[in-house]
C-alpha cells in the first residue's frame, strides 16, 4: 500500500513539473490522488461490518465543455474483521466452533462524468456519476480453513466534491469527495449471503490541474 501511494505521488508530481500546454485560462485535465475510507451498508455489513481504513483512489478528468468532464476512476479498499466464536458448518456432518477472520477486497473501476458548477472559480464544486464494474474478493479464515469467493458486478456510483487550491492562481490543491457505491455483486461465503455490495466512501487527497 505504501509503495503504491509513493509511486502514484511521484507520478502526479512529474505531471505537474512537465508543464502542460496552455489554452487561454481553461483547465483541460485534472488528476487526483486520494486516501479513501469506506463504510459498508446493506448486506455488505453482514460479512464485514467494520469500516475500511485501507483505501486508495486515483481519478482522471478531461474537460469536454467548460463545465463537463469525462474520465476514469479507480479505487481499492480492504475490509477486515475478527469475529469471536462462531459455529461454521462446511457440510451437514461437520461443525467448527472457532474465531473467524473475514476479509473483503474491492476494486471499483468506472467511467465517470462530472459537472463543475463554477469551473473558473477559486474553489470548484462538482458532482459526478460513475458507471462501471466492481470486483470483490471475500475470504473467511477459520483455523486452517480458507473459504473464499471472487465475483464481479455492475457498478453505479454518484458523488459530490470540491477542489480547493493551495493559494490563488495555483494549479494544485486539496480534493474532498463523498460518494456512494452500489453494485450487483452476489456471493455466499461461509453461509453468509451478500445480495449486492453497497458502501459510502470519502476521499481526501491532492489534485493537479493541467491547462
Amino acid at each position: 500500500m505504501k509503495k503504491m501511494l509513493f509511486i502514484l505521488a511521484i507520478t502526479l508530481c512529474c505531471a505537474g513539473a512537465a508543464r502542460a500546454q496552455y489554452y487561454g485560462n481553461s483547465i483541460k485535465q485534472i488528476y487526483t490522488l486520494n486516501y479513501q475510507t469506506n463504510i459498508p451498508v446493506g448486506s455488505s455489513r453482514d460479512f464485514v461490518s467494520k469500516m475500511s481504513w485501507e483505501g486508495i483512489n486515483v481519478n482522471w478528468a478531461y474537460f469536454v465543455t467548460d463545465n463537463i468532464t469525462v474520465g476514469l476512476d479507480l479505487s481499492y479498499n480492504n475490509f477486515h474483521e475478527k469475529v469471536g466464536q462462531k459455529v461454521y458448518r462446511p457440510n451437514a456432518n461437520t461443525a467448527i466452533n472457532a474465531a473467524q477472520y473475514r476479509y473483503t477486497q474491492v476494486f471499483p473501476i468506472k467511467a465517470q462524468a462530472k459537472y463543475f458548477f463554477n469551473p473558473t472559480g477559486n474553489v470548484m464544486f462538482y458532482s459526478g456519476l460513475g458507471i462501471g464494474a466492481l470486483s470483490a474478493g471475500q475470504h473467511i479464515v477459520i483455523q486452517d480453513i480458507d473459504v473464499w469467493d471472487n465475483n464481479w458486478g455492475f457498478l453505479l456510483s454518484p458523488e459530490v466534491g470540491v477542489l480547493i487550491p493551495f493559494g490563488a492562481g495555483n494549479n494544485w490543491g486539496a480534493n474532498i469527495t463523498a460518494g456512494y457505491n452500489w453494485s450487483t455483486n452476489k456471493s455466499t461465503v461461509g453461509n453468509i449471503k451478500v445480495d449486492n455490495r453497497q458502501s459510502f466512501y470519502i476521499n481526501a487527497g491532492l489534485y493537479i490541474a493541467l491547462f
